[in-house]
């Protein structure tokens, strides 16, 4: 991934969405995500639907906050530490134990459908759980979406999930070698790509969410911009 992309990309995501401004309150009110304390839970529930996951309905709450506290109450010692960074974490020697606490957490109920005569259940499903595990622990896990893992040809499972933090944590390495050629710390990215947050992660899925869930190419604005006709 080329620098000047993801500049361009995130000062695309900056202009077409307000997410951040959602993400920056649920990381100010909570800046230790707490998923046994049912308030932080129906925090984490609002910010999920402000980004997307509807699935998580109000008339279903008590049955979403259940799920949650019941999953986090038996995986909350198994999850990584809050000091952990994916740019350096170990993939290869964690990897069962993020499949098995992605794919508790997906097959869990987050709400009813009513199909017909009959009601059946909603999972929370490969999105909401990424976005969840992003919610705890921002520097190490990354949101995804249905666009954005199916273009590169992964399912919703811990074990291609594992993939795509794989493939985000080789675009960050590649990012932190280029700020060497422009003079510029790694710890100052934010600053240079006008990010109010500090998610490394989020970076990169806000790169894939531009580019693949809203279709922009990057290297298109770059020609553009370096057309002398225009």
């Amino acid at each position: 991934m080329k620098l000047l992309h993801l500049k361009i990309a995130c000062y695309l995501y900056n202009q077409f969405t307000d997410y951040d401004d959602s993400y920056l309150k649920l990381s100010k009110d909570y800046p230790n995500l707490n998923l046994n304390k049912k308030e932080h839970v129906k925090a984490l529930f609002k910010w999920l639907r402000s980004w997307g996951c509807r699935h998580f309905k109000i008339d279903d709450e008590n049955i979403s906050i259940n799920s949650i506290m019941n999953w986090y109450t038996s995986k909350e010692s198994e999850i990584p530490s809050s000091s952990e960074d994916l740019i350096d974490y170990n993939l290869v020697e964690n990897k069962d134990l993020i499949i098995e606490i992605f794919d508790d957490l997906k097959d869990r109920k987050a709400a009813t459908r009513q199909q017909r005569d009959c009601k059946s259940n909603v999972r929370i499903g490969p999105v909401g759980t990424a976005k969840t595990l992003f919610a705890l622990r921002p520097n190490l896990f990354s949101p995804w979406d249905t666009s954005i893992y199916q273009k590169f040809q992964l399912e919703g499972t811990g074990s291609s999930y594992v993939e795509y933090l794989s493939k985000v944590q080789n675009e960050l390495r590649e990012i932190r070698d280029n700020l060497k050629d422009i003079d510029v710390n790694w710890h100052e990215l934010f600053g240079y790509l006008k990010k109010r947050h500090r998610s490394y992660p989020k970076l990169i899925d806000e790169y894939y969410w531009i580019t693949i869930t809203q279709g922009c190419d990057p290297l298109v604005i770059e020609n553009f911009c370096n057309n002398k006709n225009v």
